[in-house]
């Protein structure tokens, strides 16, 4: 339940950048490339603590990989809705829950897995 209720507010917070660049005229790919980057600080933080009860900021190296990881895959796929024309502001929300579901199971797994 806390990562559905952290990972609603890091997807608003990301999403609203998104948006917020493309309505600033931004391409798909530079609005998401912006998302990601303010995103990774900000998600580690809300993610690590509330989440898995982690303070070990160490473990940013392996959360950063994970970003690039799920950033890499977001965007092929948004390229490819792009590329079908699906408009720019939906292709992104389509991606939401796979991205988010990705990153949970990557953070249980790989970041935040206990020793």
């Amino acid at each position: 339940m806390k990562f559905l209720f952290v990972g609603a507010m890091n997807t608003a917070f990301g999403y609203f950048i998104y948006a917020l660049f493309l309505t600033l005229h931004a391409s798909h790919n530079i609005a998401l490339t912006i998302q990601y980057i303010l995103g990774v600080l900000w998600n580690f933080k809300t993610t690590g603590v509330i989440v898995f009860k982690n303070r070990d900021n160490t473990r940013i190296v392996r959360f950063f990989l994970s970003y690039v990881f799920t950033y890499s895959i977001n965007l092929v796929c948004l390229n490819a809705l792009v590329a079908l024309d699906v408009n720019k502001y939906l292709a992104q929300a389509i991606m939401v829950l796979p991205i988010a579901v990705l990153s949970f199971l990557i953070f249980k797994k790989f970041v935040f897995k206990e020793k």
